[in-house]
């Protein structure tokens, strides 16, 4: 009996679920505190920039528990950052596969973008069932819009990944620029300051940040004690739509070099 031909789709599907068994072999199996680094890395950010807070005089900020606002941003953030940084050398870092004819370009890249997204979702609930445990309230009042904003904040990182993934093919240090650029939004995407904090004079110089519209809706969706009064809907998904469209566009002009490199 003839064996079925399999659609492009499952061939997707299995490549993918290949790539994702060596990529976690890779990225964690080869430590023994592989997975124990990516609930630390989030944490110790928080922890420390809640102590600071804590020294000059902050217990709560927009009336949530200090401790906790933070967590709500820098989770979202390191997110967003992880995802970009790593999509972005997916395809430069796994070139010797290409050789299978199977295995595309975007593979890699779909790989670590579910690898991301469970990490995230994951890490996230282990660390607010610690804060549960600890005594807080650590329940969202509307868990769909935090997830939906968590997701559009991803699909905006998936995009300026695959437009990273085309920029290195003509510039090698283009990540380098990428490195330079993702510092100083550490310090301008709200994760330690919300919208309500600042004159509202100077929300236009947050409000073209995608990520602060993210973190600000993330923040709206958690507490019921915060109402955002920039966070749009409209342009974090307009934004994250963009940035996908474009990436694909330059990834289906460029798919023929990234399969020969």
């Amino acid at each position: 009996m003839a064996q079925q031909k399999r659609s492009s789709l499952q061939i997707t599907k299995d490549t993918v679920h290949a790539l994702l068994m060596r990529e976690l072999k890779t990225r964690f199996g080869s430590s023994k505190l592989g997975y124990f680094w990516a609930i630390a890395e989030p944490v110790a950010q928080a922890s420390i920039l809640a102590i600071i807070m804590t020294i000059i005089g902050k217990s709560s900020l927009a009336g949530v528990p200090v401790a906790l606002f933070l967590i709500s941003g820098v989770m979202p953030f390191k997110a967003f950052n992880k995802t970009v940084t790593q999509l972005s050398v997916g395809i430069s870092s796994n070139t010797a596969l290409f050789a299978y004819r199977q295995v595309s370009p975007i593979d890699p890249i779909l790989t670590r973008l579910v690898i991301e997204l469970a990490t995230f979702f994951i890490v996230y609930m282990i660390i607010l069932g610690v804060m549960a445990w600890l005594g807080l309230d650590v329940w969202p009042q509307d868990l769909l819009a935090l997830i939906s904003a968590s997701l559009l904040l991803l699909l905006l990182g998936f995009g300026i990944a695959l437009c990273m993934s085309s920029a290195l093919l003509y510039w090698q240090d283009a990540n380098k620029l990428l490195g330079m650029v993702m510092t100083p939004m550490f310090f301008i995407s709200g994760i330690f300051f919300c919208a309500t904090m600042v004159p509202a004079k100077y929300w236009y110089l947050f409000a073209w940040n995608p990520i602060f519209h993210a973190i600000e809706l993330s923040r709206d969706a958690f507490f019921a004690s915060y109402t955002t009064p920039v966070g749009s809907w409209g342009y974090l998904a307009l934004t994250s739509l963009s940035f996908v469209t474009v990436g694909l566009m330059l990834y289906r002009v460029n798919r023929i070099r990234f399969a020969t490199l």
